[in-house]
């Protein structure tokens, strides 16, 4: 039997096909994939972040603990990958300011929702009197003016208050699990500021900007004193993803600018 071999220039017009083949294409793009994720895991804030996930996911507390092993690593990766994206993202600084104040602006939209009095006294904004911990008590109808809430009534039909609550507090603990994260990464773009830092107060605003939307949807009364202060509240948010460097100072001084003294 002949022993037939491929000559050298056939080699070679094979490897050219083999590297213009998609599947070949996606195999390296694979490999360069894993190989950026591992080395990026190994990194100081990877190993931060794995310490941050696993105290969410596998803790003493298992804030994330209900979700099933696969609803975790999903989680989890999402996340990452949104991370790792940041190191080759041009606008890396901004990208990240943009991710942070979607995740707080969610989080709001479903924290009022659900929170209730005893919860919010543990809270460091105990002492607001514009975030009620009352609207846990209108779930049925503020339902229809959240897409999460209002998709799961679709498909399931009746909703208990209890079961929307539920809903709400878990969705809450998943965005927490990614602002915290992303707290985590402020460090990295050196955007903490010690004195008089900006994430809480915009979290504080965002929590007010939501009650007064959902109080405004369902004709509830305002809380806030004047009939702007809701819109001033949600300014915040576009000096935080314009990328100021202190948010929290651009976003008083506005206020003081206007002769507006908001709450």
């Amino acid at each position: 039997m002949r022993n037939y071999k491929l000559s050298s220039e056939a080699g070679v017009i094979r490897k050219k096909y083999l590297r213009n083949t998609p599947m070949f294409s996606e195999l390296i793009n694979k490999f360069k994939e894993r190989k950026a994720i591992n080395e990026w895991r190994s990194s100081p804030l990877g190993i931060a972040l794995e310490n941050h996930s696993r105290e969410y996911f596998y803790g003493e507390n298992e804030l994330l603990g209900g979700f099933s092993e696969e609803g975790k690593q999903n989680i989890i990766g999402d996340f990452y990958q949104k991370i790792i994206a940041l190191s080759t993202d041009e606008n890396a600084f901004l990208t990240y300011r943009e991710q942070l104040a979607t995740y707080v602006c969610e989080y709001a939209s479903f924290q009022v929702l659900c929170l209730k009095e005893d919860e919010k006294k543990d809270s460091f904004y105990s002492d607001c009197p514009y975030i009620s911990a009352e609207l846990y008590k209108h779930t049925q109808i503020l339902s229809e003016h959240n897409d999460l809430l209002k998709e799961h009534k679709w498909k399931n039909g009746e909703v208990s208050d209890e079961e929307f609550i539920a809903l709400c507090n878990a969705r809450c603990a998943v965005l927490l699990y990614c602002i915290n994260g992303l707290n985590i990464v402020r460090i990295e773009f050196k955007d903490v500021i010690e004195e008089k830092d900006w994430l809480r107060p915009f979290i504080k605003s965002m929590l007010i900007w939501e009650e007064d939307t959902y109080r405004q949807k369902i004709s509830l009364p305002s809380l806030l004193p004047n009939d702007l202060d809701g819109l001033w509240h949600s300014t915040f948010m576009n000096i935080v993803v314009n990328g100021a460097a202190n948010p929290y100072y651009e976003w008083e001084k506005a206020q003081e600018e206007n002769d507006d003294d908001i709450v």
